[in-house]
């Protein structure tokens, strides 16, 4: 966590908090579809002129040389691992990709062509320069080892199932059904026709794009060929794609539901034979590797999808995040933990029993009901960086081809932009009260007995307490209400989401986007800085924010802008030192 040097954030009066709330609805508008095409492109040029306004809203930027002590140590240890994962973040990209589909954005997104001696520096060197001491150097030394390990364990599994069934080595000689096939084996017997199904991969990912939308096949004359029975098939797996489920997360950086289950065992048996991994790592992998795109989308989210998720997956801690976050829908059970300031506090511990009553610690419960949602929020928090990365990542593509804007779909109403205010808005809608649904959907009934009841119950009469008493499970019921009667008074207090209101983290939570998404796209958008270094500034600016948010997200999400605007120009200036010398 940076410490007190960091720079107070701007404090936001009640018209810029209006302003704020203006925008946070406008983008609801937009996201929502309401009104006709005219309405919306009126709260489109609203948004936009919104968003001009808020731009104002930032930490200033420092430009100048400072001392290298003076840096927090936690951001210094960042942007040096970002500089050693550098030559990884293209190596997981998307520079090699073949497809049975084509992809203008794909084939036209620029790769610097970075000399390796400007950014291969030695560990020790880094260390050296950014005055890291040398456990943080042995971490380092830890972190490459292990990604290291990731890609070339990533590459061998996906080559192996390409070249299975044909893709590889030669894409031009593959079977027609290759693209089919590969499909099955992942996803089961689903009747798709050869015709609507195409493929495009790169050496660590695998992108199937079907022909389809509502659910159907675009193409008529094939959706009628198929019988009955196998066009329910297609639409209830169309349909899946399109229902969200916090299971999904478990798969990141791929979204689409590739669950190991799914996977043809005995095929992925023979893969485990050929590349010598295990059938688990095999299944696993594949878990994370697939995903399914609408034809027509494509390239709406491929250049997203490989240039801006697939290396935090591997070069970040975000799918760590991620996979707790797939579980954030799960009914509270005695075992949950919360880690407050005080130490972990486990649900069991918030009840009481004394004979056949049982009661509630109304301070542990308040501070059970403040760790959790700091947790949850954090691993929201994740999520909303790791979108917002993708977004920059994306927009590198206008940036450096403006001749192709066009080439790029994009549904936000902030194309031009680095960031996308109106997504990150539209993701925090729609996850934060999901994120905290368990600490405030009551499960209790006079006729059935609640998980959190049921497990309770069981871990009491293994200690050879009464659990048949009717007076002790009606007490129990009781104590269950009173405990989410204190996480409503603590929502209310705190969680309302609310823009306006001074004390609810909803309104702090948008804020800090705003700064956040302001700095970056100042800093990413500066020319001026692209020629200090031999390194590509952009790109360095991405790996930052992902090294830097791979610890406490909760704790990294209020400060990465400070750290940003503070600190990157100055160690950029340490590198280019580095490099001189």
């Amino acid at each position: 966590m940076i410490t007190s040097n960091l720079q107070p954030k701007p404090t936001l009066d009640a018209a810029q908090r209006t302003l704020m709330a203006e925008a946070f609805q406008v983008a609801r508008h937009i996201t929502n579809g309401s009104g006709d095409a005219h309405s919306q492109q009126r709260w489109q040029q609203r948004l936009y002129e919104l968003q001009a306004t808020l731009q104002g809203f930032a930490h200033p930027i420092f430009r100048e040389d400072c001392a290298v002590e003076t840096i927090p140590v936690n951001v210094r240890q960042a942007f040096a691992e970002a500089i050693a994962l550098l030559k990884h973040y293209y190596e997981v990209g998307g520079a090699v990709w073949q497809g049975t589909v084509s992809s203008i954005t794909l084939s036209q997104y620029k790769v610097e062509a970075t000399p390796a001696e400007s950014f291969t520096f030695a560990i020790p060197q880094l260390c050296q320069q950014f005055q890291l001491a040398t456990e943080v150097q042995e971490q380092m030394i830890a972190l490459l080892q292990t990604v290291d390990h990731k890609v070339v364990e990533q590459k061998q599994i996906v080559q192996a199932a390409l070249t299975n069934v044909g893709l590889l080595p030669n894409l031009k000689s593959a079977p027609p059904a290759a693209p089919l096939v590969l499909f099955q084996h992942l996803f089961g017997d689903i009747p798709i026709p050869v015709e609507a199904i195409a493929v495009v991969f790169t050496e660590t990912q695998i992108y199937f794009c079907i022909d389809y939308s509502d659910n159907q096949l675009r193409d008529s004359a094939l959706w009628e060929q198929l019988s009955e029975i196998e066009r329910e098939r297609i639409q209830q797996f169309l349909e899946s794609l399109g229902n969200f489920k916090f299971e999904q997360f478990r798969h990141f950086p791929s979204f689409s539901f590739s669950d190991p289950a799914s996977i043809d065992a005995a095929w992925s048996y023979r893969l485990a034979q050929t590349t010598n991994f295990s059938q688990p790592q095999i299944l696993q992998t594949l878990s994370h590797s697939v995903s399914i795109l609408p034809t027509k989308d494509a390239e709406k989210y491929l250049l997203h999808d490989i240039w801006g998720h697939n290396w935090q997956s591997i070069l970040t801690q975000f799918r760590g995040d991620y996979q707790i976050l797939a579980s954030c829908s799960d009914p509270l059970r005695p075992a949950e933990t919360a880690y407050t300031d005080y130490g972990p506090l486990t649900c069991r511990e918030i009840f009481q029993r004394q004979g056949e009553q049982v009661s509630v610690d109304s301070e542990r419960a308040r501070l059970f009901f403040q760790g959790e949602v700091r947790q949850r929020l954090g691993l929201m928090f994740t999520h909303l960086i790791g979108e917002m990365v993708a977004d920059v990542a994306e927009f590198k593509f206008i940036w450096d081809r403006p001749e192709l804007s066009e080439q790029l779909p994009c549904s936000s109403s902030l194309k031009e932009n680095p960031t996308k205010l109106d997504f990150a808005f539209a993701d925090l809608d729609f996850l934060f009260l999901r994120v905290l649904q368990p600490l405030l959907d009551v499960k209790l009934s006079s006729f059935e007995e609640s998980i959190l009841e049921q497990e309770l119950l069981a871990e009491w009469g293994r200690l050879g307490e009464s659990i048949q008493s009717l007076e002790a499970r009606v007490s129990l019921k009781q104590a269950i209400a009173q405990l989410y009667q204190i996480f409503f008074e603590e929502y209310w207090l705190t969680c309302l989401p609310t823009i306006t209101g001074n004390t609810s983290i909803y309104a702090d939570v948008i804020a800090n986007l705003v700064h956040l998404q302001n700095v970056i796209n100042t800093l990413f958008t500066d020319i001026s800085l692209h020629t200090l270094a031999d390194v590509p500034f952009q790109t360095l600016l991405l790996l930052f924010m992902g090294c830097y948010c791979s610890g406490d997200s909760y704790e990294e999400f209020w400060q990465i802008d400070d750290a940003i605007a503070q600190y990157f120009i100055p160690c950029y200036r340490q590198l280019n030192q580095l490099i001189n010398n």
